[in-house]
């Protein structure tokens, strides 16, 4: 049985000519912003006002910054900073540090750093190092049948 496979799902409905229902909404409020502001205020001002309120609604309702509308960029900003940031990874206070002689540095304290160095890095960011390629084993291997028998076969790899 075939189902069907809902396509374009981030693409909004046009409910009103070409515009959906979001743009309709910010450009109608503009409109009805200067039609109250044509009755109230002299005609060079409302010219003046109803252009910066068309301005605003048209970048509202049909602007995208790396495919994100613009009430959406502008709701993150504001919730970034009414928000208090919280920075996990810092420690509280810095530890001080003495001077000290020289020290040794044992083999076993090396190899341990070096351990703690991968799991850091893997912490860091979220994989470990590029593992080596592998060298080619032999074209042929020796391997045992299940009757005890040793026989040479050709090794294929499917890399």
């Amino acid at each position: 049985m075939q189902f069907q496979v809902p396509q374009f799902v981030d693409v909004e409905d046009t409910i009103v000519g070409p515009l959906t229902l979001r743009q309709f909404i910010y450009v109608a409020v503009a409109g009805g912003l200067s039609a109250l502001l044509y009755f109230s205020v002299e005609l060079w001002l409302w010219a003046i006002l109803s252009i910066f309120f068309f301005g605003i609604a048209a970048a509202l309702a049909f602007v995208k910054v790396n495919g994100r509308p613009i009430p959406r960029i502008l709701l993150s900003a504001i919730q970034f900073y009414w928000k208090p940031q919280a920075y996990r990874w810092l420690p509280e206070h810095e530890a001080v540090r003495q001077a000290t002689g020289e020290k040794k540095i044992s083999l076993e304290e090396i190899i341990s750093g070096f351990a703690l160095k991968s799991v850091w890095r893997k912490v860091q960011t979220g994989s470990r190092l590029k593992k080596p390629p592998r060298e080619l084993k032999e074209r042929y291997e020796i391997f045992r049948k299940l009757s005890g028998e040793r026989r040479a076969a050709r090794r294929v790899d499917y890399r």
